[in-house]
């Protein structure tokens, strides 16, 4: 299964209270007028700019396993490995928010207007994870009426540079997927263009074969521990889905 996503800006949910958790503002916070109006310009902008694309296509364990050692740099104890191995299905995946919001950041930037320069930074890197979240519930929904059992599945997405994959497997994701048909392309340094692009493999099957214990040595280095959250709405049996 091949297939490229025309998302809608009705995809992109952008919850207030969470945006501004993930800049490290609290609930009760007592926020400026400026604040207030930098932060509804970034709004604004990010829905006259925002065109998000997907693309995502099905791939066997043993051509996944091909893919995910790359150039043979991923740490040699990983989560990632050990779940793709149980998984039920697999699918490489690649989405994008379009180039034209990421180059307007970068003007903001160099023109000196860093407040809403990082504000919509800040929004688009969030939009940027609910848009994985939402290609994600995709293939999850795709799945349903197919065996075996898949309304006990769980799909959720892994990313090189994360968990022990090395940043340089993109390379072997990109000749598989050919994400540059939606507009993404990567650079010498394994960046992606536009920035505000995220790739990786879905990995679908009962929702246990996600859970490990974080004391990997790389976690001491981790900066986002997505994992922890993905995992405490596991044991709750939530279906929360969260870019990691």
């Amino acid at each position: 299964m091949r297939s490229i996503v025309d998302f809608t800006q009705e995809d992109i949910k952008l919850p207030r209270k969470e945006i501004l958790r993930s800049q490290g503002i609290p609930d009760e916070a007592e926020l400026s007028e400026n604040f207030e109006k930098t932060y509804r310009e970034a709004i604004d902008l990010f829905r006259e700019l925002v065109e998000p694309k997907g693309i995502m296509a099905g791939i066997t364990i043993s051509r996944f396993e091909e893919v995910f050692r790359g150039e043979e740099l991923n740490e040699q104890e990983n989560p990632v490995e050990e779940i793709y191995r149980k998984s039920n299905y697999l699918a490489l995946f690649a989405v994008t928010l379009g180039p034209v919001l990421s180059e307007k950041v970068t003007e903001l930037f160099d023109y000196g207007n860093y407040a809403i320069g990082y504000m919509l930074d800040s929004v688009s890197s969030y939009a940027a994870d609910i848009l994985t979240n939402t290609i994600a519930k995709l293939l999850q929904s795709k799945l349903a009426g197919t065996e075996p059992m898949p309304s006990t599945w769980l799909v959720l997405s892994y990313c090189p540079g994360y968990c022990g994959w090395h940043i340089s497997g993109q390379k072997k994701l990109f000749e598989a997927l050919h994400p540059e048909e939606i507009g993404i392309t990567l650079n010498e340094s394994c960046l992606m263009s536009p920035m505000k692009s995220v790739s990786g493999v879905l990995i679908g099957g009962p929702g246990e074969i996600h859970e490990f214990v974080n004391s990997y040595p790389f976690c001491n280095t981790c900066t986002t521990r997505t994992c922890i959250k993905r995992m405490q709405d596991l044991k709750q049996g939530q279906s929360h889905i969260h870019g990691g």
